[in-house]
């Protein structure tokens, strides 16, 4: 039985099966799918930088260099986990790309419920949080000139069969997968379907009606609203309560002296 476990965890991704069934208008039409990479995002960028279609796909089945926001490492073994970037070409300022994080967390957290039917919350700005373990986050990169955006890379990075020994150290209490969360194996594949098709539905959301149904869905499971926080950006720190988020997706924090903080970007750690 355990071998059988085995070799089913390691089955390598296959193109042709994970576009079966696949509906949407851009996300996924376009699939670069690799055994290994160092990054998925440097792929995905070194595409769109060629002129890669919007809504290229690039997934690995392992990275080798695989990272998160503010330079930390993204462990990701063969055949366990779900990474994938997609390229976006949105007409918005460049000041405006960051919040689309916030909708890539929207997408990943359905697609999490439907295929694992598990709930998972999100630890503003890009944490997806199952039953209080980190289970995926998100990396979005942009490039852009001064009033014009080329385009934005959005990573994300999913433990969909890890088991508890894959975490080591402080992982073993801050990480989760979606198999020990589920108490079963989660099928990688209809994940990758189905993250392709809540990206394709928030992102057609987005370049129709705007920010406001995305902030309005974080906001139903958005972790850090109503906790104590200590968020950083550069050499600052913040100490308050986290109230909400605006209108742009920035978290408004209140301070001890009643002042209300508003926070673009940063490293935001729960306190209670």
């Amino acid at each position: 039985m355990a071998g059988q476990v085995s070799q089913e965890i390691a089955a390598p991704l296959s193109e042709a099966d994970i576009r079966s069934g696949i509906i949407t208008r851009r996300i996924g039409l376009v699939i670069h799918l690799f055994q290994a990479v160092d990054s998925t995002n440097d792929e995905a960028k070194a595409l769109a930088v060629r002129g890669a279609l919007e809504g290229t796909v690039v997934i690995a089945d392992a990275q080798e260099r695989g990272r998160g926001r503010m330079g930390r490492s993204w462990t990701s073994p063969p055949g366990v986990g779900v990474y994938f970037s997609v390229i976006l070409r949105p007409a918005i300022q460049p000041h405006a790309a960051p919040a689309l994080s916030l909708l890539g967390a929207a997408a990943v957290a359905e697609a999490i419920e439907a295929v694992a039917g598990l709930a998972a919350g999100v630890k503003w700005p890009n944490d997806l949080i199952v039953r209080g373990r980190k289970v995926g986050g998100i990396l979005g990169e942009v490039a852009a000139e001064t009033s014009h955006l080329d385009y934005v890379v959005l990573g994300i990075g999913i433990n969909v069969n890890q088991t508890e020994a894959s975490f080591e150290g402080e992982l073993r209490h801050t990480a989760t997968s979606l198999r020990i969360e589920a108490g079963r194996l989660v099928d990688r594949t209809a994940m990758i379907r189905s993250l392709c098709e809540s990206l394709d539905r928030w992102y057609n959301c987005f370049l129709s009606e705007g920010l406001a149904p995305i902030i309005e869905r974080l906001r139903q499971s958005c972790l850090t609203l109503g906790q104590r926080v200590v968020a950083r950006s550069g050499d600052q720190q913040l100490c308050g309560l986290a109230v909400d988020l605006d209108h742009a997706g920035a978290l408004l924090i209140r301070d001890a002296d009643q002042r209300l903080h508003r926070l673009i970007a940063g490293d935001v750690t729960l306190t209670g």
